[in-house]
């Protein structure tokens, strides 16, 4: 399954608008494509933005009104694959740019691992997190065993979702893990095509504030178990 991961680089960005975020993926996608830059993972977060996958169908009249109603949130569609999802400041971005070929075995390979990231990583924090069946992203305080029901909600709370683009087999976008982040976001979307659907958070779990730096040194302790890699974060600015 996995090759080198010697020439991973990882970096810790901070805050980053969305559209910023986006233009800098798009950026490192095309160096790794074209070899001139190694494979990359990007942490950060930002600020108060609602995005529509690929598979939610909304006009872009729509969006337009949905900015309009509401200043303090933008509402935006993207290219990754899914629904709808919630990104906002306390909630940690992961955004792997790398080429999926030299790791895993396809794209279903790819997103079992992250999954299993996200679950190792809250484990760190005495979190018992799960997958659900037929269920993309990661929940608490449900069950793993449950039957799917396309009608009904997974029992428990989400507390990560997963949402990806590959441009000749390199990837774009990745998780989003709450962390310390308002919830209430949520109450404005049906998040993941799911209304009334429960979330929740490390920080809303342990009642404890966390730092996002730490928590993406965590996860990349996490990467290094599952790959045997021995990749380090950089928290600092990104040099292009």
């Amino acid at each position: 399954m996995v090759k080198s991961t010697e020439n991973i680089q990882a970096f810790f960005l901070g805050k980053l608008d969305y559209f910023s975020s986006i233009d800098l993926q798009e950026k490192i996608n095309l160096e790794v494509q074209e070899n001139k830059k190694e494979d990359h993972i990007l942490f950060l977060e930002h600020d108060n933005v609602v995005t529509f996958g690929s598979q939610e169908k909304i006009s872009d009249d729509e969006i337009e009104k949905l900015n309009s109603n509401n200043p303090n949130i933008l509402f935006v569609k993207t290219s990754r694959g899914g629904q709808i999802t919630v990104h906002n400041p306390g909630q940690l971005i992961c955004y792997p740019i790398i080429n999926i070929k030299k790791y895993f075995s396809g794209i279903l390979e790819y997103v079992e691992f992250l999954e299993k990231v996200i679950i190792d990583t809250l484990s760190i924090y005495e979190i018992n997190a799960h997958k659900v069946p037929k269920r993309r992203g990661i929940w608490v305080n449900g069950d793993e065993n449950e039957i799917y029901d396309k009608e009904i909600n997974p029992k428990g709370e989400k507390i990560a979702a997963i949402g990806l683009k590959i441009i000749k087999n390199i990837s774009m976008h990745g998780f989003a893990l709450n962390v310390n982040n308002d919830l209430n976001i949520y109450k404005k979307i049906v998040p993941c095509g799911m209304p009334n659907l429960k979330v929740s958070s490390i920080s809303h779990i342990n009642h404890k504030i966390y730092q996002l730096e730490d928590i993406s040194i965590k996860i990349i302790d996490s990467i290094n178990k599952i790959l045997g890699s021995k990749i380090k974060l950089n928290i600092k600015k990104y040099n292009d």
